[in-house]
């Protein structure tokens, strides 16, 4: 059997057994028992290029066999990018989510990091991450974890914490009604 059958069987075996979907050029690797080499990049490279993987962002791939659900699958990637660094959903993700901004962004993550700004274009949406100088001690109370997602998310006053301290347009947050009574 070729080593680019095997690894496709092995994906899909994988992902039969509760994986999410998402792997990594070391997952990959582990498959076949092997290294991450250069000479496995190529060969994964190539995987890509005869549509036998898809590359999702740098390093990530999916196997179109059995590709990974939609739900999460934003956050999952994003994970991935920055596993080395604290993450969190914020900004206009979260504040929509929580529906304290009438506006939704569509295909659109915006998490807050520990490591590198950026954006990563993915053919399930873009992530775009923000850096904060904050120290994980001073955000304890202004993120939770969320099981269902399997992500840190700020809470709401983090959120808008988080939106004016990156200067972003606060004129969206949505009014809260006073109480009449």
């Amino acid at each position: 059997m070729s080593k680019l059958r095997t690894l496709i069987e092995e994906t899909v075996r994988a992902k039969n057994a509760g994986h999410f979907g998402i792997f990594t050029a070391a997952d990959l690797a582990l498959m076949l028992d092997e290294r991450p080499s250069p000479t496995f990049i190529k060969f994964l490279a190539k995987a890509a290029t005869n549509s036998s993987l898809e590359r999702v962002a740098r390093g990530l791939y999916i196997n179109n066999v059995a590709p990974p659900n939609s739900i999460g699958v934003l956050e999952k990637i994003a994970s991935l990018l920055h596993k080395r660094h604290f993450i969190y959903v914020s900004l206009e993700t979260e504040l929509s989510r929580i529906g304290a901004i009438s506006q939704v962004p569509i295909r659109r993550l915006t998490m807050m990091t520990t490591g590198r700004s950026g954006e990563h274009k993915t053919k399930y949406g873009i992530i775009e991450f923000t850096h904060t100088k904050r120290s994980l001690a001073s955000l304890n109370d202004g993120v939770y974890y969320d099981i269902e997602s399997r992500v840190f998310r700020a809470t709401k006053e983090q959120a808008m914490i988080d939106l004016r301290r990156v200067g972003r347009n606060i004129h969206m947050i949505a009014e809260e009604p006073n109480d009449v009574t």
